[in-house]
């Protein structure tokens, strides 16, 4: 009764014209998308959850083959969370305090150096005013700059809580999440050991990623220090939450402080800004990430935009900063299924795809099981 009721839909299904479907299709992607974008005060902490429980899991895991109950784990990881989320906290808000101080200051000495820039253009003959662009930044601007920015912290300090209770109850469900597996899987010897591969793996990237970025963020910071440039510990967080995002966080990052060096201190600290920033990313992103990580989790510059736009489009800059860790889960898990490996291998970048290009093609069967 079943089967004929199944073979019914799909006839009625293929049975209505390519068109039809097409626009059914497009329908439903609308609706997702639509879903996704409301739904967004549900993912996004869902996510940070995710990220959070994913890098502290080991711990909770550790504790429990000591004998612990799974609780006791989690409550240790979770302290470990809450101090992670407290200290960034604390940064946050120190960079929010410095920034509220100097945002005025930055604000008159650009007005200044427009009003010298309209002047100019006078003398060269261009009809300039020099009150609108002199007058351009204001006291009400900086008070929004300001505003916008105490308004983010504040939000962010809210979904905290939320963030470390999900990972808690996440955190308690690590122990028994293989028996629950083990229990649905219809081969769950071989299907456990593709789960955790692929939980290894993402949990590799995401530390290896955080760890990176802390990396190349104190090098900014120690850099903005020692040339005696402001709000350095903001434009270092800034650059610890871009560099997740490979070939164009960096440079993003590197605008505000180029800018802030060139209000401050002039072209020539902030050209000396922008070589610091260029030589502590191409090292830690050319050079650290892949020999550690591998090509085989690089993502391709197209993948990389397309995913920052939609995801942001869909949940603001949430959605654009988590956008790569998303794709990167994704491929993780295509790749580690061999119906959809090729999507995993078309996110690659080109030097990895050039690079398999060049193997020599195998001959023989067993020559294809040596050569993947």
């Amino acid at each position: 009764m079943h089967q004929s009721r199944d073979g019914a839909r799909l006839a009625s299904w293929y049975g209505v014209t390519a068109h039809t479907r097409t626009l059914l299709l497009l329908a439903a992607l609308v609706i997702i998308v639509a879903g996704l974008h409301y739904a967004q005060p549900f993912f996004v902490p869902a996510l940070l959850a995710a990220i959070l429980a994913a890098l502290t899991a080991p711990i909770a895991s550790l504790i429990a083959r000591r004998g612990a109950p799974p609780v006791v784990g989690a409550l240790v990881a979770l302290v470990v969370d809450v101090a992670l989320v407290v200290g960034v906290g604390l940064l946050c808000a120190r960079a929010a305090s410095e920034l509220q101080e100097k945002v005025p200051l930055y604000l008159a000495r650009i007005s200044d150096l427009l009003g010298d820039a309209a002047r100019a253009l006078q003398r060269r003959g261009i009809p300039v005013t020099t009150d609108a662009m002199g007058r351009a930044f204001h006291a009400d601007m900086a008070a929004g700059v300001v505003g916008s920015a105490v308004a983010t912290v504040i939000d962010a300090a809210s979904s905290a809580a939320v963030v470390l209770l999900l990972v808690f109850f996440a955190l308690c469900e690590t122990t028994s999440m293989s028996d629950r597996l083990r229990s649905i899987l219809v081969d769950p010897e071989s299907g456990l050991a593709r789960v955790e591969r692929i939980v290894l793996q993402v949990r590799k990237y995401l530390l290896v990623k955080t760890c990176t970025s802390l990396f190349v963020a104190v090098i900014a910071f120690v850099l903005l220090t020692v040339l005696h440039v402001d709000l350095a510990l903001l434009l270092a967080i800034i650059l610890f939450l871009l560099h997740f995002i490979p070939n164009v966080g960096a440079p993003i990052a590197a605008v505000p402080a180029v800018a802030v060096a060139l209000v401050q201190r002039g072209p020539g600290i902030a050209l000396a800004v922008a070589i610091g920033y260029l030589v502590a990313g191409t090292i830690v992103g050319n050079v650290i990430e892949p020999r550690v990580l591998g090509r085989a989790m690089g993502l391709s510059p197209l993948v990389v935009l397309l995913s920052m736009l939609f995801w942001g489009f869909v949940w603001g800059p949430a959605g654009a900063l988590l956008s790569v860790p998303l794709m990167m889960v994704a491929k993780i898990v295509l790749a580690n299924d061999a119906e959809w490996a090729w999507i995993a291998r078309m996110l690659e970048p080109t030097e990895r795809i050039a690079s398999m290009s060049k193997r020599p093609k195998p001959t023989s069967p067993s020559a294809r099981l040596r050569h993947p």
